[in-house]
């Protein structure tokens, strides 16, 4: 059986966890969530046809992030969080991230569109698009290869501190990833692969940073 959640239901969830996580609450965001992943699957399967060179990855926002945006953003609605469970095409370079940009734009109910790639936020690049698809707004995201491999260490040291992704946490941290992020961006605009020793460099510092 299909579950379906209105604006209502869903922004009344968003509420409560702006308060805090109650255990009846993280049953209702699981539920949500399947619902998402449901219609994520469906949109991942067009994207594919759409750009059968590129490859993808998906990411689920567990509900203690979700509770940590709402508390940060005090406007901003559940029903209106485009990235709870979205989409990430990775490609080669930056004239294919252009590329893809363009066909997404004629091929969805485009919202809107943040492009990050040249002007990052936190060292993060990527081109952001919210689209309305079935109804729900989602967000697919366009990342380079380079700029996919710095968001993989940068979730490494989010794991230890989830406060890196908005520019606080371990300053030695910060100053690694900002680096490596500016690394990444040279080298999409040289047409090659960043580097596994600047990769291994960078998760050396946030080990080490951790370990004390």
């Amino acid at each position: 059986m299909t579950i379906h959640f209105t604006d209502d239901e869903i922004d009344a969830l968003g509420e409560r966890l702006r308060q805090g996580i109650a255990v009846a609450d993280r049953g209702i965001y699981r539920e949500y969530r399947r619902v998402l992943h449901r219609l994520r699957r469906d949109l991942e399967t067009e994207l594919r046809s759409l750009t059968p060179d590129a490859e993808f990855a998906s990411r689920t926002k567990r509900i203690e992030t979700v509770a940590a945006k709402l508390q940060r953003r005090p406007d901003l609605a559940l029903s209106q969080v485009t990235d709870l469970d979205g989409c990430r095409i990775i490609v080669s370079g930056r004239a294919e991230q252009q590329a893809v940009v363009a066909r997404l734009l004629a091929a969805y109910d485009v919202q809107q569109v943040d492009d990050k790639s040249d002007s990052p936020k936190f060292g993060y690049r990527a081109v952001h698009f919210d689209i309305r698809y079935r109804g729900q707004l989602m967000e697919i995201q366009v990342q380079t290869r380079n700029q996919f491999r710095w968001q993989q260490v940068s979730e490494q040291a989010a794991g230890y501190d989830i406060s890196i992704k908005y520019g606080g946490g371990h300053p030695a941290v910060n100053d690694a990833l900002l680096e490596l992020s500016e690394l990444a961006w040279r080298c999409d605009l040289a047409g090659i692969d960043l580097s596994e020793s600047a990769v291994a460099q960078t998760r050396s510092v946030i080990t080490s940073a951790h370990s004390r």
